[in-house]
């Protein structure tokens, strides 16, 4: 009887061990799976990511050529301001200069004309020398104004800019 329990002993460990080794079996089955899956998508992460680069690279380059492009405009939109600026200041020096001259020669004239008039005639010249000399410095400031308003309006309101769009 002894002998008999030994052996339902053995045959129930047995039993037991043929159990456990199915279990153990169906565990490696399903670590084999869930490896594969890992697997699967870390490929599909390897992916994901190198295209994440592509994308990144690309944008960092249109980035960059952005501001090449807006550094180029900002010294083309500085460089004809610097020049619209300089063109408006000979104009308003050759106008200046043009004034001066005609005020010489309405002065040399007038010299020249009391040296060769009577008195009389000399105050009436006079006069007329005078208001001519009047109606030039009014019109030289006039225009030294509207020089002055046009200047401002470029540099204020930005009307290069808008130009070269």
């Amino acid at each position: 009887m002894a002998i008999e329990q030994e052996f339902n002993e053995v045959k129930l460990q047995v039993g037991l061990l043929n159990k456990d080794i199915q279990h153990t079996s169906l565990l490696c089955d399903k670590l084999s799976e869930s490896i594969e899956k890992i697997q699967e998508m870390n490929m599909n992460l390897i992916r994901m990511i190198a295209l994440h680069d592509n994308k990144h690279q690309q944008h960092e380059k249109v980035e960059y050529d952005l501001k090449q492009d807006y550094k180029e405009l900002h010294s083309r939109i500085t460089t004809i301001n610097r020049e619209i600026h300089d063109r408006i200041d000979q104009v308003e020096h050759r106008i200046t200069e043009r004034i001066d001259a005609l005020r010489s020669d309405l002065i040399n004239h007038k010299l020249q004309d009391e040296a060769q008039s009577h008195v009389v005639e000399k105050d009436v010249d006079k006069g007329k020398i005078g208001d001519r000399v009047a109606e030039i410095e009014k019109w030289k400031w006039t225009v030294v104004g509207a020089i002055g308003i046009g200047a401002w309006l470029l540099g204020n309101l930005d009307i290069v800019g808008k130009f070269l769009k």
